[in-house]
């Protein structure tokens, strides 16, 4: 067991709060016990020795409190706030030590970055904005004109009429619903997960919106697939590239979807027996706003949101295959924070 002498010396080396934990994962020493040389956490905070069964708790290993890494734990204040923080778990004679360095100011310059990155590509996707979003409202303006010519319009004219103002108007909504999410960094706290939680998600919400009827799906889960990110928004890549295939494959294919890992990645597979996409469209589909699908069907984001949400975690969106067979896409995510 280490002294109290011993114990201050180490405390007054480190620059962070740390704990000193024994073989059988009793804390000997806390750097802010009173006499302590280390500073405590914030105003208000619990105590380290308070503190520590959350730490342990979020260790991992055979015998986690001796097992040497670094793992991220997000703690709420008493007062209601969050506190980032990266422990750091070293082996030393009597057992362990553990720092805890704070990372909250870091996470909040993390997300600010973000924010900035997001709004930067969003400018770029103005002049396109300003071009989708003039199409529908030039229909909205000819109808507002046809109807007002007339009198006494038909039904026959009134339901067209409205069928088109129906449809402009959920054009217009949709672009701005899917700018909207794109441009807000959600603010909800990175963790691992098992990507076959976004994907059985995403499975869920086109068996509700009835897109996998006549469509054979072959989904084969990996339960060691394990990543680190945002689940929502992991489900919403996955949920893009599902409503693609399933819209290509027009009711009648079949859909596989398939996860594999690699040292530090999981790579999520999802390919289609759809018509393809055409040669003159490959070097094009992760461009905001360019679309194969006819008519008002997209709004040409999908591919473009998912690729940026991808590159945020550290991964990749990226299109492996594609022929009159069938198209496969291939999601990439990192196992750990990147």
């Amino acid at each position: 067991m280490c002294g109290p002498e011993l114990a201050d010396l180490l405390f007054s080396a480190a620059p962070w709060p740390m704990l000193l934990v024994g073989e059988d994962g009793v804390v000997l020493a806390a750097s802010d016990d009173p006499g302590g040389v280390s500073p405590a956490g914030a105003a208000g905070d619990l105590t380290l020795r308070q503190r520590a069964p959350q730490y342990l708790a979020a260790l991992r290993g055979a015998v986690p409190w001796l097992t040497p890494q670094e793992v991220d734990c997000t703690r709420t204040l008493p007062c209601g706030g969050s506190v980032h923080e990266k422990v750091c778990v070293r082996r030393t004679p009597w057992g362990a030590s553990l720092a805890i360095i704070d990372q909250t100011e870091l996470r909040r310059a993390q997300a600010a970055d973000l924010q900035t990155a997001r709004l930067a590509a969003l400018g770029f996707m103005v002049a396109g904005v300003c071009h989708e979003v003039t199409n529908p409202l030039t229909s909205l303006h000819s109808v507002a004109q046809i109807l007002r010519s007339e009198p006494r319009p038909s039904p026959e004219i009134l339901d067209k009429g409205l069928d088109n103002i129906t449809a402009s108007v959920r054009r217009i909504l949709d672009i701005a619903r899917r700018l909207v999410t794109f441009s807000r960094v959600g603010d909800e706290p990175r963790a691992h997960f098992a990507v076959d939680e976004a994907i059985e998600e995403a499975l869920y919400v086109l068996r509700q919106d009835g897109l996998l009827e006549g469509v054979e799906v072959r989904y084969r889960p990996q339960l060691s697939a394990q990543v680190f990110g945002n689940v929502g928004q992991v489900r919403e890549i996955v949920l893009n590239l599902l409503v693609n295939a399933t819209q290509a494959m027009a009711g009648n294919g079949r859909l596989t979807i398939e996860s594999h890992c690699t040292e530090s990645m999981v790579r999520v597979h999802i390919d289609d027996t759809g018509p393809g996409i055409p040669e003159h469209a490959v070097g094009r589909i992760f461009e905001p706003f360019f679309t194969t699908k006819a008519g008002s069907r997209g709004t040409g984001l999908g591919l473009a949101i998912s690729a940026e949400i991808a590159r945020e975690h550290g991964g990749s969106v990226e299109l492996r295959h594609t022929s009159a067979q069938g198209t496969s896409f291939v999601i990439t995510l990192p196992k750990e924070r990147p």
